[in-house]
């Protein structure tokens, strides 16, 4: 199984979220509805969401966040890189080899070492 870390799912569920299932897609949309209606209690506003999908009964859906959203963050990873590794591009410093902000960053936000390809002056 890869080695994943929080910053790494994370990083992944940003920049990589085309990659996940349609049930995991789901359990997102479900989880992030969820939050928004936290203090709602069973009002219109939630069965509207429930009616247009953005809240969910399915058991299947459910059990994806059954362990809280963390876990299910690190799960979904996994699965992606275990399944789809050459489709992730961990960005990673050439100097500190932490992880940069985004896949396609040029400067380090550990280290603040920039990489950026230097201009060749043709005079």
């Amino acid at each position: 199984m890869p080695d994943i870390t929080l910053e790494k799912a994370e990083y992944i569920f940003v920049h990589y979220s085309n990659l996940l299932s349609l049930t995991e897609k789901k359990a997102l949309k479900h989880y992030h509805s969820t939050l928004k209606l936290e203090d709602q209690g069973n009002t219109p506003l939630r069965r509207m969401y429930m009616k247009v999908g953005w809240l969910t009964d399915d058991p299947i859906v459910l059990n994806y966040l059954s362990e809280g959203y963390i876990q299910f963050m690190l799960t979904c990873a996994e699965r992606i890189l275990t399944e789809r590794p050459n489709d992730v591009l961990f960005n990673l410093c050439p100097i500190c080899k932490k992880l940069a902000r985004t896949p396609h960053a040029k400067q380090c936000r550990h280290c603040g070492h920039n990489w950026h390809p230097v201009a060749i002056d043709p005079n």
